[in-house]
């Protein structure tokens, strides 16, 4: 027999391309009994790897592969566990070597030496180079230093299929023997087949960012996994034999000891349980200034603080409340709530939830099971810019060593695959492009997928034998984890180090990661808390400040009227352009149908439309408009499901009726929608039964239970959690509450919310005109980094402009802040040359109408530009290595008068914000005759037909095979682009007319992405 004691899974990140199923489930089929894992310097795949094997029946040997400090070089090593100590070693080493620059010494692994095993490697290890030279001296000189600084060290071999390096392992055997120093064989395992090793030889160039025909690039054959057979006639038999001595000496048992959370630092020493009852109550009566609350509130707060204390989760909610409180005293707005910890009364009083759980008939068994021990799951929405502010305080309160974020992999995914690979294969850009445009857009697609769905991508792949060496190579690739990355929102605490439990990895700066992905953390007990960063609530926080800063007035956002009717008339308005949760196209839809006038309509709407749910959308919108023909099973459901027409929209009400008909505890109801979603067929069983049997006792017959069960069972696969959908309703609310009642300060937060995306900014412009909002250019003068108000009109930051950036932006503000106003243009040319400016900057500033308050035309000040900068450099003073200027030195030049052509000077504005901002033509041609055509940055592909006005940029004719001529004609508006394709018997009756500058009206359908078939078109007006 024998066991490989180093195989690198394809977690060795671009360095080993076997997934951890298929290098399991390939020894399996190879008759091997024990495996090891031993990826390069690091641990990701450990958990997934001891599941594996379990599964398989492999005995697994838990070990990593590092570098270690032998005299002045490093070497590596497999490190393997022999034991849980071992492990808990493994795990200290990893994060060492992930996250310091401290080399790993042998002095360490001497201390640890009785709980792993060593293996030096020879090739490509301490001896590589005197056995290449047949350095008899040197090898035993190593050899001896080796076993005097590792004493239980081994050596292991490998290559033996090489007749050189066969001869050279028998020269080392040969002076190991002496020194009584034991050999492994060693086989080093990188992929799973032999002909893989040019995959694998690909996936090594993509790493180190070479080509195939890269002279550097290594060669690796024979780096797969050798059959048993192949094994015994490669390598002598004591060290096969020694190879499964080692595998059968390692037993880790992964039961390791559990972590908890930090325990939170009570004041005066109190009990966390006494301390939270504390808080509960007083924020009981917080909540309840003006009344007292009612005694189901106070039933309600004992029972939930009854299950959590039962749990010992009172740290976990100090934490939370702690870090919520830290955010409100800086001022940072925390969102209402989000997920099932909305339906929580003891997060509602704590202020970490702002959604009254009674009020709404949320249940707190959805986010608890007293039943069912679950770890408790409090996502925390913070505004975007300020989350790390709070994640900061973690950290420094708790400790670096005990808080950290949860790693992920970014994977090579199907385009991801084909370019890299294409790389390494010296595939041109120009045709990857081509070959990935093929690709459908489809989420989680994958290349043979893409094959068997997109004809033109299997085309292309036929029509060259490079394409079909491309696609067979990045298949092949496809799916392997290509870098590890952090978690979009997850951060994990301890108690004690958390390298005592998980490896560590450095990804970030500010913060070390877990080496194990989420799903492997929490047996661990370690739990993960969410701190979002929400564009939204940036947005809000933003508009709110505005509105103090300028009428003086405090808004208090968690605590708005929820009937407020200027907010409702725009929410049926369909005026939901930057509204959360309420502005995608199928939305829209849903609202006019809908025409809400309560919140609770805001609530069904983000329930209802989701995948699965929209299937009730028609019946529920039939029985809003004729709520008599709801026929409900039993008079006793009414109060459950009156507010939703019968219809079981809400994870909720399902509970609530198993509750109400058949006895169940909320507790035992959530245990039956959770079987019920998961389709668990044994306990839907079992528990079908027991609510049958339930409705029986309740005095219900035995057919009216066999219907409500099945009616239930047809809505659990729909249900959406009411908690959710209230808390991410009311962020809705707010949002529509401040465009309708605040319209200047919501675009302004709006519009910062989105600087680099052209797209969304042009979208929104239009979004301002439509609602009457004054917009100004920016101004060196007047304008900063973000959108800004002034006298309830916008004033657009610096940062928009392409050819200025962040840098030039500062020492834009810098310089203002200093020196004050720019006073005219050879003023802030000579001001602003002393600093790290340049003529390009100038003139994106110029072309973006920022200087236009100086009162020269924009050709104007283009055409002087180089007389301002000659003067700039006669007035500058250079002293000691510092820049002033003296304006008096010289007289100012005189400027270069040039008139501005409008259609000219818009084309360079758009050139430098992406957008027109002052004078597209269709702007006052709409205006004036009163034209409400939809912009084109909100028309998508559909199946409809849609009306649109643009002006004609291009057209460029084609012949058809027909021999008839067609066009394709390029027009624009206000806020994008679009190519219409006129087919020939349009382009013939209005060939003179498609000329540019010709404003026309298109009638069409948008069949796929910035592309309409035109229908019919009416030329408006030709420019001359």
């Amino acid at each position: 027999m024998a066991t490989h004691l180093c195989v690198r899974s394809a977690y060795s990140l671009l360095q080993g391309t076997m997934s951890i199923e298929k290098m399991v489930r390939k020894a399996k089929e190879l008759g091997y009994t024990s495996l090891a894992i031993t990826d390069r310097l690091s641990m990701h795949g450990i958990p997934e790897f001891y599941a594996q094997c379990t599964k398989q029946g492999i005995h697994p040997v838990i070990g990593v592969e590092l570098d270690i400090a032998m005299g002045d070089s490093l070497s590596p090593f497999v490190v393997l566990a022999r034991d849980d100590e071992g492990y808990h070693t493994l795990l200290k080493l990893s994060t060492q070597a992930k996250t310091s620059e401290a080399a790993i010494t042998a002095e360490q692994l001497f201390a640890a030496q009785d709980h792993l095993f060593l293996i030096c490697f020879a090739e490509g290890g301490l001896f590589e180079e005197a056995l290449i030279k047949e350095n008899i001296e040197k090898i035993n000189q190593i050899a001896q230093q080796l076993k005097e600084a590792l004493p239980t060290c081994i050596v292991g071999c490998s290559y033996e299929e090489s007749a050189f390096w066969k001869a050279r392992n028998q020269l080392l055997r040969s002076v190991l023997e002496k020194l009584h120093i034991d050999s492994v064989a060693l086989n080093k395992v990188f992929y799973a087949e032999q002909d893989d090793d040019t995959a694998y030889r690909i996936l090594i160039a993509i790493g180190r960012q070479q080509t195939i025909s890269d002279k550097g690039l290594p060669q690796f054959p024979n780096r797969n996994m050798l059959s048993l057979e192949r094994m015994s006639e490669l390598y002598p038999t004591d060290e096969l034999n020694l190879s499964d001595v080692i595998a059968e000496a390692c037993h880790v048992s992964m039961k390791l000891e559990r972590t908890f959370l930090p325990k939170f630092d009570t004041p005066d020493g109190v009990d966390a349980k006494q301390y939270l009852t504390q808080l509960c109550l007083q924020g009981l009566k917080k909540r309840f200034t003006t009344n007292t609350p009612g005694n189901e509130y106070v039933q309600r707060l004992k029972f939930e603080l009854d299950v959590i204390t039962d749990m010992h989760f009172e740290d976990y909610f100090l934490i939370v409340w702690d870090f919520i409180r830290f955010a409100r005293r800086q001022e940072i707005y925390v969102g209402p709530g989000r997920g099932s910890a909305a339906g929580s009364l003891v997060a509602y009083v704590l202020g970490i939830t702002h959604v009254d759980p009674l009020k709404f008939q949320l249940l707190f068994e959805r986010f608890l099971n007293p039943s069912r021990i679950s770890m408790p799951d409090i996502d925390i929405d913070f505004p975007d810019n300020r989350r790390d502010e709070v994640i900061n305080y973690v950290l420094q309160k708790y400790g670096a060593e005990h808080v950290a974020h949860i790693a992920t992999f970014g994977t090579l995914a199907a385009k991801q695959a084909l370019r890299d690979v294409g790389r390494v294969l010296e595939i041109s850009v120009r045709d990857l492009d081509m070959i990935s445009k093929t690709i459908p857009m489809t989420l989680k697609i994958t290349l043979p997928k893409a094959r068997a769905e997109s004809t033109r991508f299997n085309q292309l792949l036929q029509s060259d034998p490079r394409f079909e060496q491309l696609y067979t190579y990045a298949s092949a690739l496809e799916g392997l984890p290509r870098h590890v990355s952090t978690h979009a929102a997850g951060i994990v605490l301890s108690d004690t180090p958390l390298s005592d439990t998980v490896p560590l990895i450095k990804v970030e700066s500010d913060m070390l990661s877990t080496q194990f992905t989420m799903e492997h953390l929490e047996r661990l007990g370690l739990i993960k808390m969410d701190f979002l960063g929400l564009r939204n609530l940036t947005i809000i926080d933003e508009a709110v400040s505005m509105i103090k800063a300028t009428e003086g007035k405090s808004i208090d956002i968690l605590h708005l009227p929820l009937d407020d009717e200027a907010t409702f008339n725009l929410i049926r308005k369909v005026d939901m352009v930057g509204v959360f949760q309420l502005e995608s196209d199928g939305m829209k839809n849903l609202i006019r149908r809908m025409q809400p006038d309560k919140f609770g309509d805001i609530v069904a709407t983000i329930a209802l439309f989701r995948p699965g749910p929209m299937e009730n959308i028609p019946e529920y919108l039939s029985r809003r408009t004729n709520p008599q023909s709801v026929v409900y099973i039993h008079e006793d459901l009414k109060e459950i499901l009156s507010d939703t027409y019968g219809i079981m929209i809400y994870q909720e009400q399902i509970m609530q009726t198993a509750q109400k008909m058949a006895g169940f505890t909320l507790a035992k109801a959530d245990l039956l929608r959770k079987a019920m979603s998961k389709k668990n067929a044994v306990e839907l069983k079992k528990m079908q039964t027991e609510f049958i049997e339930g409705c029986k006792t309740k005095g219900h017959t035995e057919a009216m239970a066999i219907e409500l069960f099945n009616l239930i069972q047809k809505f659990a696969n729909y249900g959406f959690n009411k908690s959710h959908s209230v808390a991410y309703a009311m962020i809705s609310y707010q949002m529509a509450y401040l465009k309708a009642n605040y319209p200047s300060k919501f675009f302004a937060a709006l519009l910062s919310s989105v600087i680099g995306s052209e797209a969304k900014t042009a979208e929104y412009i239009d979004e301002c005109r439509n609602h009457g909002v004054q917009l100004n250019p920016p101004s060196v003068n007047q304008s900063n980094d973000r959108y800004q108000l002034q006298d309830d009109s916008i004033r657009f930051p610096l940062l928009i402009i392409k050819g200025v950036g962040g840098a030039a932006c500062r020492e834009i503000l810098i310089e203002r802040q200093t020196g004050g106003l720019f006073t005219d243009y050879y003023d802030f040319v000579a001001r602003i040359m002393t600093h790290r400016f340049n003529r390009k900057n100038i003139e994106s500033l110029i072309d973006a109408g920022a200087l236009d308050e100086f009162a020269m035309s924009r050709k104007t000040m283009l055409a002087s530009l180089d007389d301002a900068c000659t003067y700039a450099d006669l007035v500058r003073i250079d002293t000691l290595g510092q820049s002033r200027i003296d304006l008096g030195l010289v007289s100012r030049p005189i400027p270069i008068v040039v008139g501005d052509k409008a259609s000219e000077r818009a084309e360079r504005e758009k050139e430098v914000l992406g957008f027109y901002l002052s004078s597209h033509p269709l702007i006052t041609y709409k205006k004036t005759n009163g034209i409400n055509h939809p912009p084109l940055i909100t028309l998508k592909p559909s199946a409809n037909t849609v009306k649109f006005l643009a002006v004609v940029q291009r057209v460029k004719q084609h012949r058809t095979k027909t021999g008839q001529m067609m066009a394709f004609v390029s027009v624009n508006d206000e806020s994008s682009s679009i190519d219409l394709v006129v087919m020939p018997n349009l382009f013939e009756k209005y060939a003179d007319f498609l000329i540019k500058g010709a404003i026309v009206e298109i009638e069409g359908k948008i069949d796929k992405e910035a592309s309409c078939l035109v229908k019919s078109i009416t030329v408006r007006q030709n420019e001359s």
